[in-house]
């Protein structure tokens, strides 16, 4: 099958290079004679382009050149896309004429702002990095942004979320292109473990405080600070002097949660640095953060965080011997 990797201004070098040397290490580990992968590099104007480091990068042709492929693969644009988002609206006709011939479009962590700015996710299925999920959604509203994954597929459209999920990407390719044997064996040699589903291991939470609105961010300093307590949300917003419904309306519209949502937010963070950073048991754990049933609040970090406490502190455990 043909690929055209489609690097733009801006374009992540790492996410890049990876897609060339994994994907010929795909067509080496291949049967002699019978490489699945022809790759073609396109820029649009068939020049350089200057990626995220400033360093240009050579390319084979244009994509007004490219006649005919079966995949489009875009590089992403982790610490460079609002940089490249401008740009984004000059692909947005060769990328849907790839597509409306049959072409899988398949996206590398924020490369998936290309793909909505070219109408290819409304309604639509897509991940991308986590720290972007938001900004995805408010600048594109018809995507079904799922940020908790690592890989969506809809139709013949494939995003992927931060920068080492382009080894899921292409083993996922990989896979679904030439054989699940060959991916394996592309898995086994370069020391890459096989696909993984979810991201939201890995999502830090930040807490929305950008939204103007001095009342609630008072409210939030409060909870911040006091997330530990007992906190009942009526008796909340008449501390704070709201009206239960307003405040609940009024606080939603400010951070994008409800208060008993951005309560559990706050109290799932403090734990995960708790696991991250000591050895308390997690009934410990669980009413340093405000919570009396630690089952209960095991099932709740099993549903938001992907993996069970013990899981977490096993792969982000910074201290051995912290209390």
């Amino acid at each position: 099958m043909h690929i055209t990797l489609l690097v733009a201004e801006h374009s992540s070098l790492a996410s890049a290079a990876l897609a060339l040397e994994v994907l010929d290490a795909a067509n080496r580990f291949a049967q002699p004679a019978a490489a699945p992968f022809t790759l073609s590099v396109a820029s649009l104007d068939g020049q350089p382009v200057a990626n995220a480091l400033g360093r240009a990068m050579p390319v084979d042709m244009s994509l007004d050149a490219v006649t005919q492929t079966d995949l489009v693969l875009i590089p992403g644009f982790l610490f460079s896309l609002r940089d490249a988002l401008p740009a984004f609206g000059r692909y947005r006709g060769w990328l849907r004429r790839q597509h409306d011939q049959g072409a899988v479009i398949a996206s590398m962590c924020t490369a998936t702002f290309m793909l909505a700015e070219a109408g290819l996710l409304d309604g639509v299925e897509a991940t991308t990095h986590w720290a972007f999920a938001d900004l995805l959604r408010r600048r594109y509203p018809a995507a079904r942004v799922d940020e908790r994954r690592i890989l969506c597929e809809d139709g013949r459209v494939i995003t992927s979320a931060g920068a080492s999920a382009a080894m899921d990407l292409l083993l996922h390719l990989i896979r679904r292109f030439a054989s699940r044997e060959l991916a394996q064996q592309c898995s086994r040699y370069l020391l890459i473990d096989n696909v993984r589903s979810e991201q939201s291991v890995y999502i830090s939470w930040s807490m929305p405080r950008s939204h103007g609105d001095e009342a609630v961010l008072r409210v939030q300093d409060w909870m911040e600070s006091n997330f530990a307590n007992p906190c009942n949300i009526d008796e909340l917003a008449e501390r704070f002097g709201f009206g239960v419904r307003n405040f609940k309306r009024r606080f939603k519209d400010a951070t994008g949660h409800t208060p008993l949502a951005y309560l559990q937010a706050l109290r799932l963070e403090k734990a995960k640095e708790l696991l991250e950073s000591t050895r308390l048991n997690f009934e410990v754990i669980t009413s340093r953060v405000g919570y009396e049933d630690s089952n209960s609040f095991r099932r709740l970090f099993c549903q938001r965080v992907g993996i069970s406490p013990a899981a977490f502190r096993k792969r982000f455990l910074r201290s051995p011997a912290g209390l």
